[in-house]
């Protein structure tokens, strides 16, 4: 892409920390300089406490967030209850932190 052609909304990319609008081709922020990813998928921070809260029992919110491996565990110890008390403190973990930092670590 040259420096004067217009950049059309599909080549478009958002800062996690600044949440400034950039081409996707860039490597780093032109505001704040924060390195991007190539490819974010974005999960909603508000779905996950929900089905973490929900279906923490049984590792739901593990596999929404394409963490199988815990999610299996937590499958295999539901009948324990460990995982309801640790899907309700990661549920309401997800709903009190904010969408950067959540965007950032899952």
């Amino acid at each position: 892409m040259s420096q004067g052609e217009p950049v059309t909304e599909e080549e478009k990319a958002y800062c996690l920390n600044c949440n400034t609008q950039f081409p996707k081709g860039s490597r780093f922020c032109p505001v704040c300089g924060a390195r991007t990813l190539l490819y974010v998928e974005h999960k909603d921070r508000v779905t996950a406490g929900l089905i973490a809260v929900m279906l923490g029992i049984f590792g739901g919110h593990k596999f929404y967030l394409r963490h199988y491996t815990q999610g299996i565990i937590y499958l295999f110890f539901f009948w324990t209850i460990i995982p309801a008390v640790l899907g309700l403190i990661e549920g309401i973990r997800f709903l009190t932190m904010s969408e950067a930092q959540f965007q950032q670590r899952y």
